[in-house]
């Protein structure tokens, strides 16, 4: 969907609502995830070279994992990093056991998914991506962006009108910040 994919799904430090698993330090204890074949709500499934990248629909969100590289018949233990999202990624952590356990994780924590206000905008911004032709070759012209995506009413004509207009300014800002999420900046959206 988006250009310059880079060889991990995500990265710990850009996404702290990833939880990491790696191999247990001890024998004996960890987590096992033998049923984790049989979900049905797998969504993604990705083998790279540095793990195994999933994500699972649970009751109330989303469940992004990142599985270390190791053998097959491994016990895993959560890796929590110690950083600014420490909190996050600890409530992470015990939604997911909750979600392994009974079945009900529980709503994502604050801050985690967008607001209706925030979806509605991102949304924008990838119909923007698509009409700007950011992504492909097709193109429309600034004036006609605003008109379909921007300004629904819009009464401002094209010409010297619409060049000194505010509208033309804001519609050249969204078209600016939708290239900027295209280009990688959609990874910030992984944080809180």
């Amino acid at each position: 969907m988006f250009a310059g994919t880079q060889p991990a799904l995500w990265h710990p430090e850009e996404a702290p609502a990833v939880l990491i698993l790696d191999t247990a330090p001890f024998d004996g204890a960890g987590l096992a995830l033998p049923d984790l074949e049989r979900r049905p709500h797998i969504l993604v499934d990705r083998l790279l070279e540095n793990g195994r990248h999933m994500v699972l629909a649970g009751s109330n969100g989303l469940h992004r994992l990142w599985l270390r590289p190791g053998p097959v018949d491994r016990l895993f233990a959560y890796m929590v990093i110690r950083d600014d999202a420490l909190l996050l990624r600890q409530a992470m952590v015990r939604r997911f056991e909750r979600h392994m356990t009974d079945g009900r994780a529980g709503r994502s924590p604050p801050g985690l998914c967008p607001t209706p206000f925030q979806r509605q905008r991102l949304s924008m911004l990838l119909d923007i991506v698509d009409a700007a032709g950011l992504y492909d070759e097709a193109r429309l012209t600034t004036h006609e962006i605003a008109r379909r995506h921007v300004y629904a009413r819009m009464e401002v004509g094209q010409g010297s009108e619409w060049k000194s207009s505010s509208q033309r300014r804001r519609t050249q800002r969204l078209i600016d910040e939708a290239r900027a999420l295209m280009e990688g900046g959609y990874r910030r959206l992984l944080r809180p």
